[in-house]
């Protein structure tokens, strides 16, 4: 008798322990609309995933094209959009959306007319939109821009090659540098996103 009541204790401390996991834990429900990379498919749903999974409280799902059921098409219906995310069963839903994803090459001055230096800078920007499912309402909205600075050149005012080859990128060095802007982009997205800023 003694072995039945020290299991049935485990098993009720076991139910407990799980049902007390699942209230504090919510879940987000995390879609991403990118732009085509010529170099290296983006990874920023999977990265945002794993930064905001470092918290115990919070369960990422990523959000496909083919998920079931369908996503809905139009993303200024909040109406539509927390219908969709109740029945499948979140807490947030995080909308990101890319709009820009590249290189841009800037000259800066020095010495006017002596020296300027030309820059390869990466650059993402896209918006955010944070929606609390339970209270039916979007809490968060804003747009951002990340910016990281790749490859720099000096050169003489007579010389301006914006083709200078220590300017340029090898292709597994773009590689390399997307995957340092992405993760940028994601640890300050959470950042300034207000309510996993206070739970991670």
């Amino acid at each position: 008798m003694k072995t039945y009541r020290v299991l049935g204790l485990a098993l009720m401390a076991a139910v407990m322990i799980a049902a007390a996991h699942a209230a504090t834990t919510k879940q987000v429900l995390l879609r991403v609309d990118g732009v085509p990379l010529a170099w290296s498919e983006s990874r920023i749903g999977d990265r945002l995933s794993a930064v905001l999974s470092r918290s115990g409280s919070l369960q990422v799902r990523q959000i496909a094209d083919d998920h079931e059921p369908a996503f809905p098409g139009d993303l200024c219906d909040l109406d539509r959009l927390v219908d969709w995310g109740l029945e499948i069963g979140g807490r947030y839903l995080l909308l990101v959306d890319i709009d820009h994803e590249g290189l841009e090459r800037r000259k800066s001055w020095l010495l006017p007319l002596i020296f300027h230096r030309w820059e390869t800078v990466g650059v993402i920007e896209g918006k955010f939109r944070l929606i609390d499912l339970s209270r039916g309402r979007q809490v968060q909205a804003e747009p951002f821009r990340v910016e990281q600075k790749a490859k720099g050149a000096f050169q003489a005012s007579m010389d301006d090659d914006v083709h200078d080859p220590d300017i340029h990128l090898t292709a597994p060095e773009k590689v390399r540098f997307f995957d340092s802007l992405e993760q940028k982009l994601c640890d300050e997205l959470v950042e300034r996103i207000d309510v996993f800023a206070a739970l991670l």
